[in-house]
């Protein structure tokens, strides 16, 4: 379990580190997926290692995120790879500790300057937000509030695949939170504008932090009250009403749609 707080210390060359080379995450190809590396191995092994990043403490000790470069990256020993290829490959709650460290490296390399008055940030509030001297402006880690929702119609539940997704599976209808939109209007808006249906009977499921980097996900059920499907083909490939009989591929157990997609067949049953 990890503990939020945030380390204060100069990381040493025995702490832990999750390194990234843009949104993938570099592993021990011999080792667990996921699985964090001593900073002093990674300096030995890369050229260049930037951005270390505190990220909390895992069974009590210090772990941090960094950035590395692999242009040179011994393949014999390391591999690379996007999160979403960790989805099902690891624990949940392995998943969402990694995406905060990823989460947090890209707060500080995007907050490095103010940015009301340009001057350089640092760290305050026990490593909790940065600030900027000269202006008094503090910036914390943003969210952005996402909603996602399963649609249903009796036993059917609508599933669709978004656009150049390579349909590796079929979810839930999901977008970001307009200012001034409740959740539940985000979620009525964002199902009209995909598939053109009218939804009422709104109900919150629960959460997921979802680091691309920076959404939490917000999850909702709810019926299906007018109107045919008429995709928006940019946001939008192909949606399909289905059935437990002849589900499409479908994301992962653990993931918010996952647990929408079950909750629904298992309320069938």
């Amino acid at each position: 379990m990890l503990n939020f707080t945030r380390p204060t210390s100069t990381a040493s060359a025995t702490d832990l580190v999750w390194p990234f080379q843009g949104r993938h995450l570099v592993s021990e190809l011999m080792g667990s997926p996921g699985a964090p590396i001593a900073l002093g191995q990674l300096m030995n092994d890369f050229p260049t290692v930037t951005d270390i990043t505190p990220v909390g403490f895992l069974n009590d000790k210090p772990v941090f995120a960094c950035a590395v470069e692999t242009a040179n990256m011994d393949v014999m020993k390391y591999t690379s790879g996007n999160l979403f290829a960790l989805i099902g490959r690891i624990a949940g709650e392995q998943f969402d500790v990694i995406g905060r460290a990823y989460q947090l490296l890209c707060w500080e390399r995007d907050h490095r300057h103010c940015g009301r008055c340009g001057k350089e940030t640092s760290l305050a509030d026990k490593g909790q937000s940065r600030a900027c001297e000269p202006c008094g402006l503090s910036v914390y880690p943003r969210l952005s509030p996402c909603v996602i929702v399963l649609v249903t119609r009796d036993e059917e539940l609508l599933l669709a695949a978004g656009a150049g997704s390579n349909r590796r599976f079929y979810s839930c209808l999901a977008g970001f939170v307009e200012p001034g939109e409740t959740c539940e209007q985000a979620v009525q808006r964002e199902v009209m504008e995909e598939v053109g249906v009218e939804v009422d009977d709104i109900k919150y499921h629960g959460s997921q932090p979802w680091p691309f980097p920076g959404q939490l996900m917000l999850g909702f059920t709810a019926k299906w009250r007018s109107g045919d499907i008429n995709i928006d083909p940019e946001e939008i490939d192909e949606a399909i009403w289905c059935t437990a009989d002849n589900l499409p591929p479908v994301p992962p157990p653990f993931s918010i749609a996952g647990q929408l997609i079950n909750g629904f067949l298992k309320s069938l049953s």
